[in-house]
């Protein structure tokens, strides 16, 4: 092809974004990123460390280099770049990203959006004929441990953010519903040496729960519970945490995890939601409309609105009292009638 026949500007972005997901999922499933560790390597090298065709595996890194993800250095060998590794394990969101990219049935979803919106429902339930979670727990509990260490990793950078703008009163019990392992309620009970802790999450989730938790100092003051928040959540605490659970969920369970909670709570307890903020006018940021649309492919669910949470908790017999921002994230607060 001579430089005159070189694509315009938006027919090769068009091009790159319709092959790139291609690209990331050979990269992730042939494991380049955590291969590659910190030093540059040759193809031929990274090929014997992948068992892969180093002619096919060169032009594969070249079209992932086309893109930033990797670098092909002065001396012909491969490094990373700040792309690339997202994509290693040990990045504090890499897991969730392998994991999408890896999961086949994760995969399948993405890939019947079309259907899903003519019937407007999830892909994945339109896939698979059931919810995520029922999904990973019975045909794949391995995706399902990934999942939730996944989350745990990814969320455990906010966590100061989000205690420095909870507001902590100086005594009480704080339930973190559907907390995972626990690392917002570990560093809760850090912040505030009188309160007193629940880890709530589903049994497989609180078996796990971070050794911190479950031993001195923290374990005189912290319980974990296993049960299901669309059912019941424990009793009497002063403020109950719901961080990243609500957009998991479609309008009708939303309402009832917050009426769980609503019933749960002595009169005047908080009730704060930690979510991703969806803004009210105009087209959101990239990142935003992503986790947006991931949260509906995956979950059958959404990002919100300011207006969206308000009126949940409304629903659900709360009082809605403001938002609160923490860096990337916002705290919508309510409280018990």
């Amino acid at each position: 092809m001579t430089h005159e026949d070189q694509p315009d500007d938006s027919v090769a972005r068009m091009l790159v974004l319709l092959r790139a997901s291609h690209l990331l999922r050979a990269a992730v499933l042939l494991d380049l990123a955590d291969t590659l560790e910190d030093d540059p390597l040759s193809v031929a090298d990274l090929a014997v460390r992948t068992g892969t065709d180093p002619g096919v595996l060169g032009r594969l890194l070249a079209a992932l280099a086309s893109f930033d993800v990797f670098t092909l250095t002065d001396d012909g060998r491969y490094a990373h770049t700040a792309l690339s590794r997202t994509m290693c394990s040990a990045h504090p969101v890499g897991r969730i990203l392998t994991q999408d990219l890896k999961a086949d049935a994760n995969w399948q979803a993405w890939s019947n959006l079309a259907a899903a919106a003519r019937e407007g429902r999830g892909p994945f339930e339109v896939v698979h004929g059931t919810d995520f979670y029922s999904y990973v727990t019975e045909h794949d509990p391995a995706q399902a441990a990934d999942f939730h260490q996944a989350m745990s990793n990814a969320t455990e950078d906010d966590n100061a953010d989000v205690v420095a703008a909870l507001g902590l009163p100086a005594t009480g019990l704080v339930v973190d519903v559907g907390g995972g392992r626990g690392t917002l309620l570990r560093d809760v009970l850090r912040a505030s040496a009188d309160l007193r802790g629940v880890l709530f999450d589903v049994e497989g989730v609180v078996a796990d729960a971070l050794p911190e938790l479950v031993s001195d100092p923290l374990a005189s003051r912290c319980e974990t519970v296993a049960g299901d928040a669309l059912s019941s959540v424990p009793a009497g605490a002063d403020l109950y945490l719901l961080r990243f659970i609500l957009h998991n969920w479609g309008d009708e369970d939303c309402v009832r995890i917050l009426r769980s909670c609503a019933q749960a709570a002595r009169p005047g307890a908080r009730i704060v939601v930690v979510e991703v903020l969806l803004e009210k006018s105009g087209p959101p940021d990239a990142y935003t409309a992503m986790a947006d649309m991931g949260m509906f492919v995956l979950f059958g669910s959404q990002e919100r609105t300011e207006a969206e949470y308000a009126s949940l908790f409304s629903r659900a017999g709360l009082e809605y009292r403001g938002m609160t921002p923490a860096e990337s994230l916002h705290l919508f607060e309510a409280v018990a009638r």
